[in-house]
């Protein structure tokens, strides 16, 4: 079903041949050869699939256009975090990626409109630096207590069910809330077996920024609604107030929120304090009228400390095969 509605603005109204456009798919293409990723379950880097790029696309536009498509296990590996301990990401297929960056070019707009001033991350012309600026703007105007807060594994503790319920708000196109579902609970290969995504959303695909950021919005809303001066940069945020009373008030609504969300912030990572004691944020210190640390955060030098075995793939999609068949019998 192809809906067409309006969202402040941006009309949404297309049909799925949209997405699967040979010119999308292109845009898509050059979109996640400019990420430089790794291949993923099935070995096909980027510069090989660039090698048969048009026949390529052109078998994945017939897939998408007639519902043959179906992704392929995420890749899981651990690399290291700077403080030494190790973090796990996931990598799609580069065929899963460009599906995924193709579904983005349309959907895009629809999102950005509905997303918040006070949310900097995964943005375009939004970073870092326009961040760290609006606190500065907001502690000249009197705002000089903070609400530092850390949301509990946030990326891990997303209910699927309720984020599709806020794409389905934004996105009409009944083809393209399937294809965002399936990735969202997507399967994983770590190494040992093929596992799928019972909660949270995985952290290295395309779409998964956009989908971070949307479950947010309306916690975005209901602060900015209360009188609150947000800053936020994914799961990352401070909350600026005039006194402590306001900021106190500030995170037992932002608790009560987040809640509703069945989210909870980390207590351990969660204070008020102020300017005066100084406070970091985004790599930023921040200590009285003074910002220490340059606004290019610098590059981060992540090593892989686990890189699984090959998958078997063949093994795979016969399994995948002979469950398609039990399911039409």
């Amino acid at each position: 079903m192809d809906g067409c509605n309006r969202n402040q603005g941006v009309e949404n109204c297309f049909t799925f041949e949209v997405v699967a456009h040979l010119p999308n798919l292109r845009s898509a293409f050059a979109r996640v050869e400019a990420s430089h990723g790794m291949a993923g379950v099935d070995g096909i880097s980027i510069k090989k699939f660039d090698y048969n790029l048009g026949y390529n696309l052109s078998i994945l536009a017939g897939e998408l256009i007639d519902g043959r498509y179906k992704s392929l296990p995420l890749l899981r590996f651990l690399v290291s975090k700077r403080d030494g301990t190790s973090r796990p990401l996931v990598v799609p297929c580069v065929r899963d990626r460009v599906a995924q960056a193709a579904v983005l070019n349309v959907i895009g707009p629809l999102f950005e409109a509905e997303f918040e001033d006070v949310s900097f991350a995964y943005r375009k012309g939004r970073s870092v630096k326009q961040a760290v600026h609006r606190i500065r703007d907001l502690r000249e105007k009197g705002y000089r207590y903070v609400v530092e807060a850390d949301i509990d594994s946030y990326f891990d503790n997303i209910d699927h069910a309720l984020l599709m319920s806020k794409v389905g708000k934004l996105v009409h196109n009944e083809k393209v809330l399937s294809l965002i579902d399936s990735w969202v609970r997507a399967e994983v290969y770590d190494g040992e077996k093929v596992y799928r995504i019972e909660k949270g959303i995985p952290q290295g695909t395309v779409i998964s920024p956009m989908l971070a950021n949307l479950f947010l919005d309306e916690f975005d809303e209901t602060m900015i609604s209360s009188g609150c001066q947000l800053v936020r940069y994914s799961d990352d945020f401070i909350i600026l107030s005039k006194s402590c009373s306001e900021a106190e008030k500030a995170l037992d609504l932002t608790e009560e929120v987040l809640e509703q969300s069945g989210l909870s912030l980390d207590e351990e990572d969660t204070r008020i304090t102020e300017f005066g004691s100084g406070f970091k944020f985004l790599g930023v210190v921040f200590l009285g009228d003074s910002i220490f640390a340059p606004y290019d955060r610098p590059p981060k030098n992540r090593k892989i400390l686990y890189m699984p075995p090959p998958f078997d793939l063949k093994g795979y999609l016969k399994d995948r095969r002979s469950e398609v068949k039990k399911v039409r019998r």
